[in-house]
């Protein structure tokens, strides 16, 4: 270890104290450390009458999602413990008149997933509102552009048949009925036309949301809630929704409601990506038509040969697959990246994706 990284350190220790300027990165580790610790030099006050060298009074559950997004998820549960067992933050998230000044938004509502076994019952009324609120929110900004790569989506008839002529696939016409132009007399003869198929008429393909439970995963979890609600209105798409940690919970009836759903998430626990994507494949009844789309931290549990085995049963039987590592506004993700990097490999598309972007990708699936 260098001088260098050795000061870095020791700066992360002692807190502002200790003369030494820091990159972005641990400032912002250096801010949660400052407020949870720098109490020790205060005399224990209370945890919302600490300074530090912030302006007003922290909010514990501004700090506790900062913590996450600041530090490593084994550190930051850490900390997070400390904060909730040493330093009275569960006392604070238990308050309701708290919660009830709190502005519902998703850094809210994640802690409230996060620790909502924690929580007493008599919290649940105003638990409920915040989801509500924040997943109308976030549905409000979402639906009408998921929608509408669906609405604008014209799909090809596998064979011609007699269509209204605004139905006329101009382009596959064209191409098609090129062999027929007699130049001779400068003619092009239309001897088959092609239409696209209307929605109403189109074979629905099924839609499989494999969500992981990890604590990192509560963003996309969230987002994929409300995506799955959006989906559900879709006459094109049949939607199955699945939550897993070490075992697979079938959410796909409560799939139209966010709140249900959020409501019944056991966040935390072991992951077993391999088991939650044979469950999956045992499910698919038209391999042909259906995506699964796979979120998760690929923080496999156990031997990751099981998730690779399924990978190739299930692209030998037609399946399509995508694995996503953050469905947010944001992007950021943390994940495993030798089991990304070999399920790349195996052909099974990895990404980072914004609903709007993954419901474009599973339009173009759609379309092909």
């Amino acid at each position: 270890m260098n001088n260098h990284e050795l000061s870095r350190r020791w700066r992360l220790i002692l807190g502002s104290r200790f003369p030494q300027t820091l990159g972005e990165d641990d400032t912002r580790k250096d801010e949660c450390l400052d407020e949870l610790y720098d109490r020790e030099y205060q005399a224990r006050v209370p945890w919302h009458h600490i300074g530090g060298r912030h302006s007003g009074s922290p909010c514990p559950v501004d700090w506790l999602h900062k913590v996450r997004r600041a530090f490593p998820k084994a550190t930051a549960d850490i900390l997070q413990r400390h904060g909730l067992d040493h330093y009275g933050l569960t006392e604070l998230l238990m308050d309701e008149e708290l919660l009830r000044q709190q502005k519902p938004d998703m850094a809210l509502l994640q802690t409230l997933l996060a620790f909502k076994d924690k929580l007493p019952e008599s919290l649940s009324p105003e638990i409920e509102r915040i989801i509500s609120t924040v997943c109308e929110e976030l549905e409000q900004v979402l639906s009408q552009p998921v929608r509408s790569m669906f609405s604008r989506q014209r799909i090809p008839l596998t064979q011609a048949r007699p269509m209204p002529l605004s139905y006329t696939d101009w382009q596959r016409t064209i191409t098609r009925n090129l062999k027929h132009y007699q130049p001779e007399d400068d003619t092009f003869i239309l001897e088959r036309p092609f239409f696209y198929q209307t929605q109403h008429n189109q074979i629905p393909w099924d839609i499989y949301l494999v969500i992981d439970q990890s604590g990192s995963m509560l963003s996309a979890l969230i987002h994929a809630s409300v995506i799955a609600a959006i989906f559900c209105r879709l006459p094109m798409l049949n939607i199955r929704l699945y939550l897993f940690d070490t075992r697979v919970v079938d959410f796909t009836e409560q799939a139209d409601s966010p709140l249900n759903v959020l409501l019944n998430v056991q966040m935390g626990g072991g992951t077993d990506i391999g088991s939650a994507l044979a469950f999956t494949h045992s499910q698919i009844e038209h391999p042909q038509r259906s995506i699964v789309v796979l979120v998760s931290d690929f923080a496999e549990g156990g031997s990751p040969q099981p998730l690779y085995q399924t990978v190739d049963k299930m692209q030998q039987d037609g399946i399509t697959l995508l694995g996503l590592t953050a469905l947010d506004q944001q992007g950021n993700a943390q994940y495993n990246n030798h089991v990304t990097e070999h399920l790349l490999v195996k052909g099974m598309p990895i990404a980072s994706m914004t609903p709007e972007n993954l419901s474009q990708w599973i339009a173009e699936v759609i379309k092909k």
